[in-house]
């Protein structure tokens, strides 16, 4: 399999806790430049580059106890409507924060409209230590570093390996449709409560 300009991916960044329980988020992108068709390994390569792109910002103050593990690549198959493997690769992201970490349920959300009003794209980010929040809130300086995660999950972004054009986008599995980004993003103040979706998944 090789991926081509106008291909929609799906890239599942994994964490693993050192209690073995996981946490993941997805992100999906339109290849929409460069010259195809692109070597798969390039395109995994440039995945990883673009989660440590995104999480870089957040490291500081995510638990010792969270460690990258894997970034999955899909591409969407309209004809069957399902998603195909591209490839797998290491996720070597590696925070260092030594203070205790906030109950396993508690997360950081940022979010992001599209060029659709009715779709937007939500992330949630957990691990984090106590000292993100001050008196019930993220603090000034952890608010602006899910800022800046939330810029570089929406912005372009072009792959060193592949040199592939990503558009960033939200996938919407009721229209069967990508909508890409509007450059809009947030983050909540109020730290946010992701729930477990199946057993050992989620932050």
């Amino acid at each position: 399999m090789s991926v081509i300009v106008n291909d929609i991916l799906k890239v599942v960044a994994t964490m693993v806790w050192t209690d073995g329980n996981i946490m993941q988020n997805v992100f999906n992108a339109l290849i929409d430049g460069g010259t195809g068709p692109f070597d798969d390994d390039d395109i995994v390569a440039d995945a990883v580059s673009w989660m440590d792109n995104i999480y870089q910002n957040i490291t500081a103050n995510i638990s010792d106890e969270v460690d990258g593990s894997q970034v999955q690549v899909y591409k969407y198959d309209a004809g069957d409507d399902d998603w195909d493997e591209v490839g797998t690769g290491a996720f070597t992201w590696n925070p260092a924060a030594a203070p205790d970490q906030l109950p396993r349920g508690v997360a950081a959300m940022i979010y992001a409209r599209t060029s659709n009003a009715d779709v937007q794209g939500k992330k949630y980010f957990g691990g984090f230590t106590e000292d993100a929040v001050t008196n019930g809130l993220y603090s000034a300086a952890q608010v602006t570093q899910l800022l800046a995660c939330a810029a570089d999950w929406v912005i372009d972004f072009v792959g060193s390996d592949s040199v592939a054009d990503w558009n960033p986008g939200v996938w919407s599995p009721t229209d069967l449709a990508l909508y890409l980004m509007s450059g809009s993003v947030g983050a909540n103040v109020i730290p946010a409560y992701q729930r477990r979706r199946k057993r050992g998944v989620g932050a």
